[in-house]
């Protein structure tokens, strides 16, 4: 299973004060007090957002063209984006205020929930990215020296004294390390440490909050399909990192109170296995399953979905299969 990020979207927090954005804006309730293009003086569109020029780009613009997005997209609070977008405020707030550049699964989520596309935005974000431009070079030319004129050979790369030196060095202290380690290992039991990155993390296993994991930071969505009529969505998020599997459904019908929604994730070949994941839930607008590790990258993975709309159960089949 191989596989990219989503869409939802988000009820306004009455505590969050009306009118107001977190990050202390206040949308603009006329079009005419809209942003507009420099080049055309017609308002500004997401398109024109996504497409500022390199040269004049810069991280606080991103976040700063990322806010006027979210104006002229209903304004949503932190709060309401961070629970449909399951990234956390402080990553939303950080990204808005143009504080710190966000993660391409970070920008794919805000855009997918904005209902915008998150193409030229990934583009535009990617050539603000230091560590991205140098792997691009790197992929697209092999090497980055001067490759001299067509037919000409190459003169062969002199190794000089003092490299040979070193390399002798080099492997007289692999041999020697290698032998304390080897001896070491012998009467020492050596304690595995995780990164600073997964120390902050839940282990991730079957039946674990997927959002507790490291899972979450390469979590894409695998497959994404509408129900009832655009009124759900039912999707199937996956984590190469973690080869791991969970299910997503969100409710765009405005009946989130009172009413329910349930899913259920399990192995295509066993729709009773002992493995399957389940959750359901009332009073939310959307929800996600416990994760279902799958290291099988041959088997698939399927989710059903169900929900009720004003008391009366709806089955969202057919079944989303990964």
């Amino acid at each position: 299973m191989t596989l990219d990020d989503t869409r939802p979207g988000g009820a306004r927090d009455d505590l969050d004060g009306a009118g107001a954005g977190d990050d202390g804006t206040t949308p603009s309730p006329h079009p005419q007090n809209a942003p507009r293009a420099p080049e055309t003086g017609r308002p500004m569109t997401s398109l024109d957002s996504a497409s500022s020029s390199p040269a004049t780009d810069s991280i606080e613009q991103f976040g700063e063209d990322l806010r006027g997005l979210r104006r002229r997209n209903g304004n949503q609070t932190l709060a309401a984006l961070s629970n449909t977008t399951h990234v956390s405020k402080s990553v939303l707030s950080d990204a808005f205020a143009g504080r710190r550049l966000p993660t391409e699964n970070t920008v794919v989520r805000i855009l997918e929930v904005l209902g915008e596309d998150p193409a030229p935005w990934i583009r535009r974000r990617n050539e603000l990215d230091p560590r991205h431009m140098v792997e691009s070079e790197r992929d697209g030319s092999g090497d980055l020296g001067d490759p001299g004129e067509p037919g000409e050979p190459s003169e062969p790369v002199a190794t000089s004294p003092w490299r040979r030196r070193f390399s002798l060095a080099a492997v007289l202290w692999i041999a020697l390390g290698t032998a304390i380690v080897s001896a070491a290992a012998t009467s020492v039991v050596w304690a595995v440490q995780p990164t600073p990155e997964e120390a902050q993390y839940a282990p991730f296993a079957d039946g674990v909050d997927p959002m507790t994991t490291v899972c979450r930071e390469d979590a894409i969505v695998a497959a994404s399909e509408q129900r009832e009529n655009g009124a759900f969505l039912v999707q199937m998020m996956y984590s190469n990192r973690c080869m791991a599997a969970w299910g997503r459904i969100t409710r765009y019908d405005g009946n989130a109170a009172g009413d329910q929604l349930s899913m259920t994730i399990y192995p295509a070949i066993d729709m009773q296995s002992a493995r399957n994941q389940q959750r359901d839930s009332f009073d939310v607008q959307s929800l996600y399953t416990p994760l279902m590790i799958e290291p099988d990258v041959e088997a698939r993975v399927c989710g059903l979905a169900a929900a009720t709309v004003n008391g009366t159960p709806v089955e969202l089949g057919p079944a989303l299969c990964i």
